[in-house]
């Protein structure tokens, strides 16, 4: 069996055929940048051009949790049947998966990994391929370097010669795949991620009520962490830096989830610095914890850059001052005014100081 579908057509019931069938191929429906972009997409496509039919095979076999709101918005949801790791297996299920939903676009977002979705799709009828660019570390899912290594110049000709269109989310993001002299043409383009700008500019909420929810002092200055906590994220450094603040009514709060949370806490521990720290896991009201927050930091790591940094855009929707690393791309920067930009090699003690000038100069009363 290729893979598990659950249909919400009832049995018996022919379903309309739709002029346009996309199948995206994303990692799961689980709250990722990507997804919930998409997902996005997808209700705005669902009012406006009803004659296209959504599709998501998810690589992951797990459920994910926001697979029910894409059904109810029309789409269909195929998990993977076979881990892509087991390269053969998985191939197979998707070239099978593909002939039978008899789509007319693939649309792949796994940057370099899409070479594996071209292959598989070899020979078939599909009138468009797409490879969206979302990052620009072309990285593989493999902890072999040697291996990736090999591998990555083959996948990536995979990606520019079998493809029809090659989308990225930033120059910065289609330049990694095609290279600065490769990104032009009519099959090259930059579409940047969108935000739904009314979340952040009507606030139908009390700010102070998100405070109190939170359990944070009308008084104290929120450092705001939004993003996955994995390593390239760089989130410890907020710890670092909030051992050097001089205000310390300062909090530093984290919405997000990954790997990185048990070090968070450790080292929140080890400075003694528990007490001002919260882990909130998954968020789905970012654009209320930005609107309370007094800054966002971000820290990731600065090579390879993001592929755009959609936390940037949000908080500058939300008109929170922001003190970020080198690596977000030009395009996200929208109000210049709202973002001071620090390289990490100027340490957490610089960072620190950055933050309180912030603080300083920044109206007391966001509120």
């Amino acid at each position: 069996m290729a893979a598990q579908v659950k249909s919400d057509v009832p049995a018996g019931v022919v379903p309309t055929q739709k002029k346009v069938r996309v199948i995206h191929l994303v990692e799961n429906l689980n709250g990722q940048a990507v997804e919930t972009w998409l997902l996005r997409v997808l209700r705005a496509s669902s009012q406006d051009y009803p004659e296209v039919h959504w599709t998501f095979f998810c690589v992951l076999g797990e459920q994910g949790r926001f697979d029910e709101t894409a059904r109810k918005l029309g789409a269909e949801v195929i998990h993977s049947a076979h881990p892509i790791g087991n390269k053969a297996a998985f191939m197979r299920a998707l070239r099978q998966t593909l002939q039978a939903g008899n789509y007319d676009v693939l649309h792949a977002h796994h940057d370099i990994m899409s070479a594996a979705y071209l292959l598989a799709a070899v020979g078939l009828p599909i009138r468009k391929r797409i490879v969206h660019v979302h990052n620009t570390s072309l990285s593989l899912p493999t902890p072999n370097a040697a291996k990736a290594g090999l591998v990555r110049e083959p996948m990536r000709q995979v990606c520019l010669r079998m493809s029809d269109q090659i989308v990225g989310i930033s120059s910065d993001a289609l330049e990694s795949l095609v290279g600065a002299a490769g990104s032009d043409g009519d099959n090259r383009l930059v579409v940047h991620y969108s935000i739904d700008t009314s979340r952040f500019a009507e606030t139908k909420f009390s700010l102070d009520a998100v405070r109190e929810r939170l359990g944070v002092m009308p008084e104290a200055k929120v450092l705001l962490f939004a993003g996955r906590l994995v390593d390239y994220k760089n989130p410890c450094f907020l710890i670092e830096i909030l051992e050097h603040l001089q205000n310390n009514n300062s909090v530093a709060i984290f919405a997000g989830s990954g790997n990185q949370q048990q070090h968070v806490l450790e080292l929140a521990k080890k400075k003694r610095l528990d007490n001002r720290v919260m882990l909130l896991g998954f968020r789905d009201d970012v654009p209320e914890l930005m609107q309370a927050a007094d800054v966002f930091v971000w820290p990731s790591l600065e090579n390879p850059k993001e592929g755009l940094g959609l936390g940037i855009v949000e908080a500058q929707a939300a008109g929170l001052r922001i003190l970020m690393s080198r690596s977000v791309p030009k395009e996200a920067v929208v109000i210049p005014e709202l973002v001071d930009v620090l390289p990490l090699s100027d340490g957490a003690e610089k960072w620190a100081k950055r933050i309180d000038e912030i603080l300083a100069r920044t109206s007391t009363n966001r509120r």
